[in-house]
């Protein structure tokens, strides 16, 4: 990655105000590009909340289903880069607002990108999607980027159907010029500090293991590619970077997922993470009441071999940092200032430089 590339660049995120979102913010600021932001709210004790990352982005709520407002921002912001991450993140949410999940994730995207049919110069366009994205089948074997896209849950059918839009767009509108690179990033299952969704396994173990309760699970025997969070924007980055210099040649998807080693069953990731805080892993199981796939693995060789992107910590080291977070969010340290710690350290920034 280049600080150099970073420094002055306009970056508009949507979805600023989430979990992955909030991360990103401070990462590129720590780059030093300019960071405009567009989402629906900020919630209440959540780290863009708790960190006071208004202060370091320009901020703005709004509707990404509200396209005249999202078109005006849009323009106001003038991006060189755009990382859409505005979604409805959560397979239990898709189950609970089938028809808001499938419109702000397929027509979300969309609306975006139609903003962009005839932009005049160069723009690195990278959809944030997810490894849901893939047709359920059998078996453990990793995803590559070419296997079939599908779902049989709302959430799922609708990261399918944004992957769609990004192909449209690509091969109606942006294919045929040389300024407009447009990529989707497909990432696992991502973990880190600040994280306070709902029906989220590191939250949910935090809330347990701090009050010395046991966590409940609902599919311990589901296999995920768990990732930290960092890993996943790395990724994102190191390829907005690569597809402004080369539209052509980056434009298309990305999986961005663990080492093969580091993708495991929840149960087994709960009980590192408990015997991490020195307490007993004895967890309540609980029927699940909606349905989940059982195993989902990502192949990321295309990343590794084109981009040059591997990710640098194992699923220890990552559960070692995201509980040292909250242990240092617990003993009143500073939200800011424990997650630019952490991104300082992942990457080798010293004295606000890149090394």
């Amino acid at each position: 990655m280049s600080e150099q590339f970073w420094k002055g660049k306009r970056v508009l995120v949507t979805g600023h105000t989430g979990f992955k979102g909030s991360w990103l913010t401070m990462i590129l600021h720590a780059f030093g590009a300019q960071v405009f932001g567009f989402s629906d709210q900020v919630k209440d004790g959540w780290l863009f909340d708790i960190a006071k990352l208004q202060t370091i982005c320009d901020h703005m709520i709004g509707d990404i289903n509200d396209t005249e407002q999202f078109a005006a921002r849009i323009a106001e912001a003038n991006p060189d880069v755009v990382f859409h991450l505005a979604a409805q993140p959560l397979v239990s949410e898709g189950y609970k607002f089938p028809l808001q999940t499938l419109e702000t994730n397929i027509l979300g995207t969309a609306k975006l990108l139609d903003n962009f049919k005839n932009w005049p110069r160069h723009i690195a366009l990278v959809i944030i999607s997810s490894d849901k994205c893939y047709l359920p089948r059998p078996g453990a074997q990793p995803f590559v980027e070419t296997d079939p896209l599908g779902g049989y849950d709302p959430y799922s059918s609708s990261k399918a159907g944004c992957e769609l839009v990004v192909e449209t767009y690509n091969a109606s509108f942006f294919a045929a010029t040389s300024h407009i690179g447009l990529a989707s990033a497909r990432a696992g299952n991502v973990v880190g500090g600040g994280d306070y969704a709902e029906n989220r396994i590191i939250p949910d173990i935090i809330t347990a293991a701090f009050a010395n309760e046991h966590v409940t699970l609902r599919a311990p025997n589901a296999v995920r590619p768990w990732q930290h969070v960092m890993e996943a924007l790395s990724g994102y980055l190191l390829l907005a970077e690569k597809l402004y210099a080369e539209p052509k040649h980056y434009s298309g998807a990305w999986n961005f997922g663990p080492r093969e080693q580091d993708m495991c069953a929840v149960g087994e990731l709960v009980k590192m993470c408990y015997q991490k805080l020195g307490q007993v892993y004895q967890p309540n199981i609980t029927q699940a009441d909606f349905k989940e796939t059982d195993i989902l693995r990502l192949n990321s060789d295309k990343a590794i071999n084109q981009l040059g992107w591997h990710p640098r910590w194992t699923l220890d080291e990552t559960l070692s940092n995201v509980l040292k977070w909250y242990r240092d969010i617990a003993n009143a340290h500073e939200p800011l200032k424990v997650t630019r710690s952490q991104i300082d350290s992942y990457f080798e920034i010293k004295d606000g430089l890149v090394e």
